[in-house]
């Protein structure tokens, strides 16, 4: 029931999908069919590509990612279950659970773990742990059978111990795991897999084409082998000639090339052979720029768009910008973009702490642990998004510039006593020094003196504001489960900041921008993550939360171009796979940037991959084989 199509992405695979969905739409209009690609970016793509391009109606089609199959099929398992039978949807977690579970497991001092120093084990090295647990997770090895393997000397004799140890502690996280039923993406298609033969989704669609990848772990494997084994399939797989699809070659090879007696490779089809509306393609033209720094390249970028548009008549969103990653440009892609008036989407996402809110949120979880230190309680005072509540100013207006003096003039550094100071003192006066500057017209500033009076009233001010403050802060509990100090410095948030979107039913959502919103809808979901931790049982300290939260804020992601539109697409080199461009600019083909820098895995080193994967049959991919995943991504991009 599998067809094998092989060929590069453009045109030949999207015009072979074309075919197939116009073939089967011809027949019967209401045919059902589903089409499923690795990412959103190619999803958006093949809608595209047949509603506009093609002008196909695309009634009864579902164009989904792998990740949205496994949750329909979810959804189905669970809609469909009897009324007396529980409820055992998987609930997912982001990798910060995981590395806290890790972690945990580790403190309980587990026999069999010694090998790995877990207690030496430095903060920064827990993703990396985790990120090994989870390759072993995703090619579902069975830690029985490699601990086995480890016992009959499969392994090098001096790397015995911290093998062992660190299989226990996946044998340890994989059964903790389901036992709490909860798990990652990977775990969520492992679960469905059993569902497959039994979908009442998959049994009434006419045709399920597969589309785009070329490579999958295993338990997408397992699962793409469940989908076509109970359903008519179609896999469009990216394959040339060449040695820059060796990457793409190897995997069809050896588990796919079994699946079906032959593949049908498909010829670059001419305007004439096709029924597609398109025009075809012109032979690309290659143009090397040198610039230093991201700010000369997006300008030069920028520059030479604008040519494209205003002389060579070409739509923005013909136009894609492809980096092999965009941190390097975050900090100034939408200011350059802006300043040349060009719209733009893209899959960048910066991070949260970036904005003054998110920060004044971090600063605030931290007041108490710094002993209330005079930066980050003027910090949070003088936010722009600090409540102040109309009793509290008495109808006088702040004056954050002075506070900043009065503070340094009273000596006050930390502590609730030395900020007491503000309670008793009388008018302040100070002589600016060099570089210190006040406004000219400043009531305060003595004409030809340099000097700053203070009045009484801005320090009472001051002092009501910070002691409101330091009482709120001291009420947080010094201790307690996850999900109890994360609601009570939610209320405390609220309570302080104005924040639109902090809180989901808040009334403030419509009265800031979208960007406010989304940053709050964005914490909000980094306080579900820690409250998700209460799952472990464990008591923590107020510290140990506000690391975490730390933690958590420090990964939260802010997407710089929320909402779809027409505009230049800006796409890191692994969402643009498969999306054609009529004009394509690369950034960064600098050495260890693209292609990237790649090192082995620190806890699984590539001799042990290639005995799990060669000698035991598990598909554990060896780090040093992703130079030959960049040379395909660079081919991929033609």
């Amino acid at each position: 029931m599998l067809r094998i199509v092989t060929g590069p992405f453009h045109p030949d695979l999207e015009l072979a999908l074309v075919e197939e969905v116009r073939q089967v739409k011809a027949v019967d209009p209401l045919a059902p069919l589903a089409v499923i690609v690795p990412s959103e970016p190619l999803r958006r793509r093949l809608k595209w590509l047949l509603c506009i391009e093609e002008q196909l109606a695309l009634l009864d089609v579902h164009v989904l990612t792998f990740h949205e199959l496994a949750l329909h099929l979810s959804h189905e398992q669970h809609d469909l279950r009897g009324a007396d039978e529980p409820d055992l949807r998987l609930e997912m977690a982001q990798d910060l659970f995981f590395e806290q579970f890790l972690s945990r497991i580790a403190r309980r001092g587990l026999p069999g773990l010694a090998g790995l120093e877990l207690s030496n084990l430095p903060p920064g090295a827990w993703p990396a742990l985790w990120a090994t647990v989870r390759d072993l997770k995703e090619a579902t090895v069975e830690p029985m059978v490699a601990l086995r393997g480890v016992a009959e000397g499969l392994f090098e004799r001096e790397e015995v111990p911290k093998l062992q140890a660190l299989f226990t502690l996946y044998a340890a996280a994989r059964e903790a795991s389901r036992a709490l039923n909860i798990g990652s993406a990977d775990d969520l298609a492992s679960s469905v897999i059993p569902w497959a033969s039994s979908s009442r989704f998959l049994s009434r669609l006419r045709r399920i084409c597969y589309y785009g990848f070329y490579d999958l772990t295993q338990v997408q494997l397992s699962l793409f082998e469940s989908v076509a084994a109970c359903a008519p399939v179609t896999l469009y797989f990216p394959l040339a000639d060449g040695p820059a699809f060796e990457f793409a070659r190897r995997f069809f090879e050896r588990h796919l090339g079994a699946l079906t007696p032959a593949s049908e490779p498909v010829a670059h089809a001419s305007a004439a052979e096709s029924t597609s509306t398109r025009p075809p393609g012109e032979p690309p033209q290659v143009r090397v720029m040198n610039a230093v720094g991201p700010d000369d390249e997006l300008t030069l970028v920028c520059k030479e768009i604008l040519t494209l548009v205003e002389t060579n008549h070409y739509r923005f969103d013909e136009v894609g910008v492809v980096a092999r990653t965009l941190e390097p440009y975050l900090a100034v892609l939408r200011r350059i973009f802006d300043q040349h008036r060009i719209p733009f989407l893209s899959t960048a996402a910066s991070p949260i702490l970036q904005e003054p809110a998110a920060k004044a949120l971090l600063q605030l979880a931290r007041l108490s642990i710094t002993g209330f230190y005079r930066a980050p309680v003027l910090d949070v005072l003088t936010s722009p998004f600090y409540r102040v509540e109309p009793n509290e100013t008495a109808g006088i207006e702040p004056r954050p510039d002075l506070w900043q003096l009065a503070v340094g003039a009273l000596g006050i550094t930390r502590g609730e006593e030395e900020w007491r100071r503000l309670a008793s003192a009388g008018q302040v006066e100070i002589w600016l020094g060099q570089g210190q500057e006040m406004e000219p017209d400043d009531e305060r500033i003595e004409e030809g003196a340099g000097r700053v009076r203070i009045e009484v009233t801005q320090l009472r001010l001051l002092w009501r504001l910070v002691s409101r403050l330091i009482q709120d802060c001291r009420a947080l509990p010094a201790q307690g489960s996850m999900a109890d100090l994360t609601e009570a410095f939610l209320a405390l948030a609220a309570r302080s900041l104005a924040i639109p979107g902090l809180v989901a039913d808040s009334s403030e959502e419509e009265e800031r921008s979208d960007r406010l919103t989304a940053l709050g809808a964005a914490v909000r979901g980094v306080f579900a993550q820690l409250r998700q931790l209460e799952r472990l049982g464990e008591t923590v300290s107020w510290d140990e939360w506000a690391r975490t939260f730390a933690q958590a804020m420090e990964r939260a992601r802010l997407p710089i171009e929320p909402s779809p539109h027409d505009g230049v697409q800006v796409l890191d080199a692994m969402a643009a796979r498969g999306v054609p461009f009529r004009a394509l600019f690369l950034l960064g083909l600098n050495e260890k940037i693209f292609p990237r820098f790649i090192r082995e895995d620190a806890f699984l080193r590539d001799r042990h991959r290639r005995v799990l994967d060669a000698t035991l049959g598990y598909k554990v991919d060896e780090k040093l084989a992703g130079y030959d995943e960049e040379r395909l991504l660079f081919a991929l991009l033609q």
